[in-house]
């Protein structure tokens, strides 16, 4: 009997240590089973949709005392193309902190030493054998610039042919700027673009673009495995999942493994928050969520992990499921440059001390950032050539997310650049407002995106190249805010059912590939029996703004009206124009693209008013007050207006007085 107990009690012992092994917790037994249907943090089901080209081994010891990493890292590059090369070139993104001279440098300042670092190399080989590193310029980057170099070939690497790259280096992790740094004043280093990446090879040429101040990137899928060793009283968060953790008596050494992905990033700091949660897709499989977040706002805990699940439902139901074993939200410090950014399984955001729900911040940032995952995460196409493909879908996901789950999100302005105040803001002197409205004011799907729109209407086009474009409002505009407009638009055009359709097709057609604009366009074509050259045509070719209006309505005789409609910009659209009567509404198409089109209507009902676009489809129409025209002319609404005006006046008047 005792022998009995003994095998018992020494197999129950054997359970419990392998399920604490590597990281001194005990895993539940939901997360266990996980590893049943994943290998290396992707779904077992998607694995044969990826092809693994750049993979990649990171061995890195963090010292905080010198704010230095020392790193190993082995590239085993594939060539699975059908071209042969004789050279491989390789993103040295850290060289973009080199000095003030750089590309990079043109959009931050790179002054202080404290901001300044690059890659110290004391290994670069291929195959074993020892190598140089050759800087190169692409895309016309300026010749102080060194984020990109290449490495010549002893032989040619064939089709269905690898190469083994090594490199040994040390990093100094500089003051945050942008995305790669420690923040001021806080023990929170976030690492990323770091690390010798290769760029794409694609139709026998090498796409490896500088390191541009505000695009962001493009590379090869690939897995990735790293080993971080940390002081002891450091927590580490990374891309992937952590599959083991060994603890010694001064650091702590953790492993990270993610298969399909195209980035790794990491992050070390004594002072984080970490919670954890579970998200069930509809096939009862499970994400593990994890939350980061700064001491002085764990009150944010329930608000992200709430907008991430929020975020994984509306994919899982409208576009696809999320492929990977685990996601994971930082929020980083107020000093960090790191806030709001996307990488593979991990995304950062920020928040203010203060912001209600009604605001919709920092939820909006949780839900582009997440859409990330997918727009350009999954769907990996170029940001440098064509950013829109994924910050316009990240914005317009965002929006649908925002609008289904926090429906009633109020218009806000900020006293002191964070407290939100719900209402209208029209002027304001050193941040006090004074021309304002207090209101709690709905904001209608869109309208942010057309306040930045209306401030870059006619400057490039989505069809630019995204690092051709000529400033960072250009940029900005045409990548993010006209983007989003622009599928809306096409939402509105096609209709919902239609659109989602589109989306769930494009992901699982281009999902762990490099889909570009045209893809997606052809995509549209192929599910519309309409041709909708002229749509593409004016909304992503051309820089075209839109202005459509009602010029008049008049009477020509007992049931007759007649109604002027005009295209005043040179943008086309499918219009209806329609008349409003006490009874109903009488309907016409517009779909040439004449200058002006007089409609005529008969009715015997008493008749309100003529419009045109009265469904706001063409969200680039740049004035809305002009759509429609009133039979008969309203005395009190322009009284209403100006009694306001002299109100914001008069109490613009006195703050001013009182400033004096």
């Amino acid at each position: 009997m005792k022998k009995i107990y003994t095998v018992a009690l020494l197999f129950l012992l054997s359970i419990l240590l392998y399920i604490a092994q590597g990281n001194n917790s005990i895993v539940s037994i939901s997360e266990f089973n996980q590893k049943k249907i994943y290998t290396d943090g992707l779904l077992n089901s998607e694995i044969n949709n990826v092809t693994n080209i750049a993979n990649y081994f990171f061995d890195v010891e963090f010292k905080p005392s010198t704010k230095e990493i020392i790193v190993n890292e082995k590239i085993i590059w594939h060539n699975k193309t059908e071209f042969s090369t004789d050279e491989i070139h390789f993103h040295l993104y850290p060289n973009a902190y080199k000095s003030n001279n750089t590309l990079f440098a043109k959009g931050y300042n790179i002054s202080s030493s404290k901001t300044k670092t690059e890659l110290n190399f004391s290994i670069v080989s291929v195959n074993g054998k020892a190598t140089d590193l050759i800087f190169i310029h692409p895309e016309n980057s300026v010749l102080s610039d060194s984020t990109v170099a290449k490495i010549e070939l002893p032989e040619v690497i064939a089709p269905n042919d690898s190469v083994v790259i090594d490199f040994k280096y040390i990093l100094k992790i500089p003051e945050s700027v942008k995305r790669l740094g420690y923040a001021r004043g806080r023990n929170f280093f976030f690492v990323s673009q770091w690390y010798p990446k290769v760029g794409v090879f694609e139709n026998g040429s090498w796409i490896c673009s500088p390191y541009y101040p505000y695009l962001n990137f493009y590379s090869d899928f690939g897995t990735y495995t790293a080993k971080i060793k940390v002081p002891n009283s450091y927590i580490v968060a990374a891309t992937g999942v952590q599959t083991q953790k060994v603890d010694t008596l001064n650091s702590s050494t953790y492993l990270f493994k993610q298969n399909g992905a195209h980035d790794f990033v990491f992050l070390a700091s004594e002072q984080l928050l970490h919670k954890k949660d579970i998200y069930t897709r509809n096939d009862s499989s499970q994400i593990i969520i994890n939350a980061y977040v700064q001491p002085e706002r764990d009150y944010y805990f329930d608000r992200y992990l709430e907008c991430v699940k929020n975020s994984l439902n509306f994919f899982e139901e409208n576009v696809g499921a999320y492929p990977y074993q685990s996601i994971s939200i930082v929020d980083v410090p107020r000093t960090s440059g790191a806030g709001g950014m996307e990488y593979p399984t991990l995304f950062t955001v920020s928040a203010d001390l203060f912001s209600p729900v009604e605001t919709g911040w920092p939820e909006y940032l949780v839900a582009h950032e997440f859409s990330h995952q997918f727009f350009q995460g999954i769907l990996a196409n170029n940001e440098t050539y064509e950013a829109w493909l994924d910050e316009g879908f990240a914005s317009y996901m965002a929006t649908k997310i925002m609008y289904k789950y926090y429906p009633n999100i109020l218009n806000t302005f900020k006293i002191a650049s964070h407290i939100p105040v719900f209402g209208l803001e029209f002027f304001s002197y050193n941040e006090i407002p004074i021309i304002y409205t207090l209101a709690d004011i709905n904001i209608p799907e869109g309208t942010k995106s057309l306040a930045s729109y209306y401030r870059n209407t006619n400057l490039g086009s989505l069809a630019d190249s995204s690092h051709k474009l000529p400033s960072r409002l250009s940029y900005t505009v045409n990548s993010y805010s006209k983007a989003e407009l622009v599928l809306h638009t096409l939402e509105r055009y096609l209709g919902y059912e239609k659109m989602f359709s589109i989306l769930k097709q494009y992901y699982k057609r281009f999902k762990f590939k490099h889909p570009t604009a045209q893809d997606f366009i052809s995509l549209v074509q192929r599910n519309t029996k309409e041709d909708l050259n002229w749509f593409f045509n004016d909304f992503y070719n051309s820089s075209k703004t839109f202005d459509y209006r009602i010029s008049y309505l008049k009477q020509i005789s007992k049931d007759e009206y007649e109604v002027l409609a005009e295209r005043i910009n040179d943008g086309f659209f499918k219009n209806d124009v329609v008349l409003h009567t006490e009874k109903g509404t009488i309907t016409r198409k517009w779909d040439t693209n004449e200058q002006w089109k007089i409609f005529r209507f008969q009715t015997p009902h008493n008749v309100i008013a003529a419009e045109i676009d009265p469904q706001r489809k063409n969200l680039l129409d740049l004035n809305f007050a002009n759509n429609s025209y009133t039979f008969e002319k309203r005395v009190w609404a322009p009284w209403s207006l100006t009694i306001r005006v002299f109100f914001w006046v008069q109490n613009a008047l006195m703050i001013l007085g009182s400033i004096g």
